[in-house]
């Protein structure tokens, strides 16, 4: 199995075989301490990364999706549309017949006069 990694990724991180990783994982580890990560390698390519446990939760913090700021967002942008003349709120009073009633009406094109 050949990993892909990106070229700006391989450059940043220092780089481990497999073959050092067994002979000194001591070193490897004293790298991983100082870079926050180090790449291992295999004939080569890219095969894994060895981060601390730190790096590795925040990564964890950083996949993981903020409800509250989401919760906020939503608030607000509720308000915004309940703060147009409370249009929001009576459209979501309609009735169906009467929520038809007014998509037709604001389909239709205006008759005015052109004088």
């Amino acid at each position: 199995m050949s990993a892909v990694l990106e070229p700006a990724i391989a450059d940043q991180l220092p780089s481990v075989s497999a073959t050092q990783l067994v002979a000194g994982i001591q070193k490897v580890g004293r790298a991983v301490a100082a870079h926050g990560a180090v790449l291992i390698t295999k004939h080569d390519q890219p095969a894994f990364v060895l981060m601390s446990v730190e790096r590795y939760r925040e990564l964890q913090r950083a996949a993981e999706p903020d409800l509250g700021a989401l919760v906020g967002e939503f608030d607000e942008m509720l308000a915004r549309m309940q703060g147009q003349g409370g249009a929001m709120a009576d459209a979501f009073a309609m009735t169906p017949q009467a929520m038809g009633a007014a998509a037709v009406k604001a389909a239709k094109p205006s008759r005015r006069k052109v004088a």
